[in-house]
């Protein structure tokens, strides 16, 4: 606090004279400048500055004790004034100085012995501290928190000279990176870290030494142990010391750039497989609900990819009988722990019709397990269904057909026989042996021809073997299984090397079978001869038998049998021909055209 005003009789105008260069200086200057007694340290004169540093007007100033060095006592005054007497003047004195407002000041001083109109004042030029203290403080605490984020931040810090390359200063990160100790690498240059050809590295060390250039992008660096590792580098110049040093941060991105490259292969994968396969592969977002489809769902289902960007478009075009149950499967899929889906459901075309489709997806998660993206394929399944209901209706057909024969052919017999035991039973009791024998000798000949069609039809009741053993496979497996089973002397012939597509085999299997059937159930062959050959145009097949044969020219000529064969044949497009003629056997020759994509008619 400022002691009680005190006016002394020596004022500053009888010190200070105005015209003189000092009094300009003392009044002008932005340091603080005071004038005080020699006896008792009171102000004579203030300047601006130092009434300003405490918050005064220079004249509530003048009068007051300057707290000089502290100093109190008259002793110790004239103590320090006899030292001043002796070295003119003492300077950098630590001085405390208190404000109008209580605040303490920090501030420096400097005094000297002055004389003013006969008379010795002290002179003090005083420098308020306290802001540069502040910003010293607030250096070094940023300078102490750089420290510490600079050490412990886990990223690789490297600073190097810009003029020579070597290292200033590393972290532990970049210890820890790079394998090199701290004393290592501040025997090192950063070009010893440079992987690359000559080209880079000149690249790389002009740009380094370009004292304005912020470089940034991925490069190679080399390990202490030799190893290589892929670094995504950023770098700022600043100045330190008076030199351009760089700051650079250099991130180790091997791992990532394998497995970035490892996706960007799978995804090429996908791509191709997307492209080349038929199906509509789709790969849906669960957090944004979008779709996204490959080519394939305009080449089966006739849509623009593009357009059907969302799940609530495929929703729309799943038959409204279907979309219930199919949602509700999907979504107990998503939530649970499996990670795959399928379906089958109608999907509405392009055209209008409904597709019958064949849905798998698989579910990929986060690692808490949380569903991110739905990636599968449909695949239109039509012709699949429409081929097994195919299959299943002949199956049928089939079916009614064994029952037909076995009802008309297998059970008359069996009726027959057993009128004729009946017969030869009463013929017996009369002793007619004759009749008896006659009648037996019937029964035996009705039996047989039960048991053959009977081995005709558990035959036909068997899977082909057509698919595992080829055309004359099959038909010596049926020659063997049928007609040698039934008393018949049957044989195989085949006439050069028999190469035939699968439905080609088919075809001719189908039409040999028929014409072995015919002479097994109304011809009463005892021997049958089949012959297959085939060249690189044409295909044949010939069914001989030494039956009771027939007038192909009469009525009974065109039963089922025989018009099944001229239906079938031409239907291929090939040629039938049959010779025969009552008690002369018959012969069923098969023709068929060979061309590079099937066969047509002779």
């Amino acid at each position: 606090m400022l002691d009680a005003p005190r006016r002394l009789s020596l004022m500053e105008p009888t010190i200070l004279d105005p015209t003189t260069l000092f009094y300009r200086v003392f009044h002008d200057s932005p340091v603080g400048m005071v004038i005080t007694t020699l006896a008792e340290g009171r102000y004579v004169a203030v300047n601006d500055a130092y009434a300003q540093m405490l918050g005064y007007t220079p004249q509530e100033l003048i009068g007051q004790t300057f707290p000089m060095l502290g100093l109190g006592h008259s002793e110790e005054r004239n103590m320090v004034v006899e030292v001043l007497r002796l070295a003119g003047k003492l300077g950098d004195i630590p001085l405390l100085l208190r404000t109008r407002d209580g605040e303490t000041r920090t501030t420096i001083g400097s005094v000297q012995l002055e004389e003013f109109n006969g008379q010795t004042y002290l002179v003090s030029m005083i420098q308020d501290l306290t802001d540069h203290e502040r910003i010293q403080s607030a250096l070094q605490s940023a300078e102490s928190r750089f420290r510490i984020f600079f050490e412990n931040i886990p990223l690789p810090l490297l600073v190097y000279d810009v003029a020579t390359l070597r290292f200033v200063d590393v972290n532990p990160a970049a210890c820890r990176q790079y394998g090199y100790s701290h004393d290592e690498f501040m025997s090192r240059s950063v070009s010893d870290l440079w992987v690359g050809d000559d080209d880079t590295l000149a690249t790389t060390r002009r740009l380094a030494g370009d004292p304005v250039a912020r470089l940034a992008g991925a490069s190679r660096h080399r390990r202490k142990d030799g190893s290589v590792i892929d670094v995504d580098v950023v770098s700022y110049t600043f100045e330190m010391e008076s030199r351009p040093v760089r700051l650079s941060i250099a991130q180790d991105v091997t791992e990532q750039r394998a497995i970035e490259t490892a996706l960007r292969a799978s995804e090429e994968r996908l791509r191709i497989i997307a492209d080349v396969t038929t199906d509509a592969m789709w790969d849906r977002d669960l957090t944004t609900d979008e779709v996204r489809w490959s080519h394939g769902l305009h080449a089966l289902f006739g849509f623009d990819p593009a357009a059907a960007e969302s799940h609530s478009w495929w929703h729309e075009h799943v038959h409204p009988d279907d979309s219930e149950a199919l949602e509700a499967s999907i979504n107990a899929v998503l939530a649970s722990d499996d990670n795959h889906w399928a379906g089958e459901y109608r999907f509405l075309c392009a055209d209008g019709r409904y597709a019958n489709v064949l849905d798998r997806g698989y579910v990929i998660r986060d690692d808490a397990g949380r569903p991110l993206r739905f990636i599968g394929a449909m695949v239109d399944i039509t012709s699949q269904i429409q081929v097994a209901e195919a299959a299943a209706r002949a199956a049928q057909e089939e079916r009614q057909r064994l029952a037909r024969d076995l009802h008309e052919a297998v059970t008359q017999s069996l009726y027959s026989a057993s009128l004729m035991a009946e017969a030869a039973r009463r013929q017996s009791a009369t002793a007619n042996l004759d009749a008896t024998n006659d009648y037996t000798a019937r029964l035996s000949e009705l039996s047989h021809q039960a048991l053959r069609q009977l081995r005709l039809l558990v035959y036909e009741l068997r899977p082909t073997l057509l698919e595992q053993e080829g055309l004359v496979g099959a038909l010596r497996h049926r020659l063997e299984a049928v007609e040698q089973r039934a008393g018949v002397q049957a044989r195989l012939l085949e006439d050069g090397a028999v190469e035939l597509p699968p439905a080609l085999q088919s075809e001719m299997f189908w039409i040999a079978q028929e014409a072995l059937n015919n002479a097994l159930k109304h011809a009463a062959a005892t021997k049958t001869t089949v012959t297959v050959g085939a060249t690189a145009d044409a295909v044949w097949l010939e069914v001989r038998d030494n039956g009771c044969g027939f007038d192909p020219y009469a009525n009974h000529a065109n039963g089922t049998g025989l018009n099944r064969l001229r239906e079938r044949m031409a239907k291929l497009g090939g040629q039938l021909d049959i010779e025969t003629a009552p008690g002369g056997g018959a012969i069923v020759r098969a023709r068929l055209a060979l061309d590079g994509d099937g066969w047509h008619n002779v």
